[in-house]
């Protein structure tokens, strides 16, 4: 529903975890059209949507989500990529590497949260789409608050620096299988 008339603020309807629940698309800019994917409750966790067929787990990811570093020169920072750990963890699981890592557990209607985390991971995958979700703890240091605007989100490079932060809450895994 595009609530104002005009393009810049559509309510979305997300079904699913919540009866009624809502996300919102909100435009940033125009030349190009940007917009901030307001996902509310829409999932709990980014590894939740992440990664995806439409959007895999890239070969290297940077900024690092992982906190090593190489002692000898403190200002590198190694690019990360689980790679085969990843794609290890996801076989032991029964799981593809084109799909997220966790899955929604509650809910009230689980079948049909995944259908919207589907419709969610479309969307993910657009460069001129910064997704958001509400207890992405990550977004909490990286992105600015109210009053301040979030209009810049492109040009401040937010959407990159956030897009794979969460694997940082598996680098116990990680490091236990030598990545990091």
């Amino acid at each position: 529903m595009d609530y104002f008339g005009d393009g810049s603020f559509y309510l979305l309807d997300t079904p699913g975890h919540a009866i009624g629940h809502l996300c919102a698309l909100v435009r940033t800019t125009t030349s190009p059209d940007t917009f901030i994917f307001l996902g509310g409750d829409i999932c709990h966790h980014a590894s939740i949507f992440r990664p995806s067929k439409h959007l895999p787990l890239p070969d290297s990811i940077s900024p690092n989500p992982m906190s090593w570093k190489d002692e000898k020169n403190p200002s590198y920072q190694a690019p990360f990529c689980p790679g085969a750990a990843f794609e290890q963890l996801q076989k032991e699981r029964g799981f593809s590497v084109d799909e997220p890592i966790l899955q929604p557990t509650f809910g009230y209607d689980i079948p049909l949260a995944l259908h919207t985390i589907g419709k969610l991971q479309e969307a993910d995958v657009n460069e001129n789409v910064f997704v958001l979700i509400a207890h992405d703890k990550f977004a909490r240091d990286l992105v600015d608050h109210f009053p301040k605007s979030l209009n810049d989100w492109k040009a401040r490079g937010w959407a990159p620096k956030l897009q794979w932060a969460f694997l940082k809450d598996f680098e116990l895994y990680w490091k236990e299988k030598g990545v990091c």
